[in-house]
This record gives C-alpha cells, structure tokens and sequence, in this order.
C-alpha cells in the first residue's frame, strides 16, 4: 500500500525514493544541529556579557593593585569570569551585541528549531517507512531468487 501511496511501481523508484527519503533526513539533521549549536552559542555570550557587567569594576580595581597576588587570591572567581568574558569577546568580530538583541535572536532560532523539528519527525517517519518497504521488498524478491534457484537445481536433477 505505501509503495502505491508514492506512486512506486518499480524497484529502482523504490531504492531512489529511500535515498532521497534519506538525504532529506540528514539535511534537517544537520539543520537542527546546526540550530542547536546557535543557541548554545547565544547562551554562552549572554552569559559572559551578564558577568563582564558584573566583574569589570573588580577586575579594574585588580589592574590598578598592580596585578597584586593578594588582591587576585580575595577576587579569585571575579576576575576569572571576567577574563573568561574578555577572551570570548575577542573571538567576536565587530561590534559586541546587546543582551536584547541576542534574546531576540535566541527567540528567533528557537522558533525556527520548533519548525524544524516538526519536519525532522514527519521525515524520519517517512524515511524508516520508505526503508522498512525496501527491505520488504528486498527480502521478497531475495526469496523469490533463491525460489527460483531451487526450481531450476530440481530441474537439472530430474534430466540427469
């Protein structure tokens, strides 16, 4: 029945169906990855902009200490997390975004993961039916060789 649903009347429509069937899968796999790793990213720069507001003023005080060992074991945590910050910023090019910006973008590529994932299940289901046909087919038509193979020894031994 599935085989008629997609208009499937020979074995290789079949076999270049479960390939496409199998690509497509993999593009919106790699799609929500992809979205997924976006909004790590987002996260984390969120985050490291949330504690440079809160460290700099520790970390400036440090700078001003003459880089002091003292200062630094009191401000330990203060002045890692807001070096952390600085390095991650370094990494961005051009100018750093604000913290409503990336909560924009963070709602955007969230909405777009919901999208993406409603199209990652219907291909998934598409992809295993498309398969589990093919090796149903596969097995029948297997089964049907080694038939004809026993069909054809039978043969040859009764002209012998």
């Amino acid at each position: 029945m599935l085989l008629e649903e997609h208009g499937l009347r020979d074995y290789d429509e079949l076999a270049e169906k479960a390939k496409a069937t199998s690509e497509r899968f993999g593009e919106i796999t790699d799609k929500q990855k992809a979205l997924e790793a976006r909004l790590v990213e987002i996260a984390a720069l969120k985050k490291h902009i949330i504690n440079y507001s809160k460290t700099k003023d520790t970390y400036a005080e440090y700078r001003k200490s003459g880089y002091s060992k003292k200062f630094f074991e009191e401000h330990r945590e203060a002045i890692t997390l807001c070096k952390a910050a600085k390095e991650a910023f370094s990494k961005i090019e051009g100018k750093l975004p604000k913290i409503k910006e990336l909560n924009q973008e963070y709602s955007e590529v969230l909405q777009e993961k919901k999208k993406t994932y409603a199209e990652y299940r219907q291909a998934k289901q598409e992809m295993k039916d498309i398969q589990m046909a093919k090796y149903n087919v596969d097995l029948f038509l297997k089964f049907e060789e080694q038939k004809d193979q026993a069909e054809k020894q039978k043969t040859t031994e009764q002209t012998r």
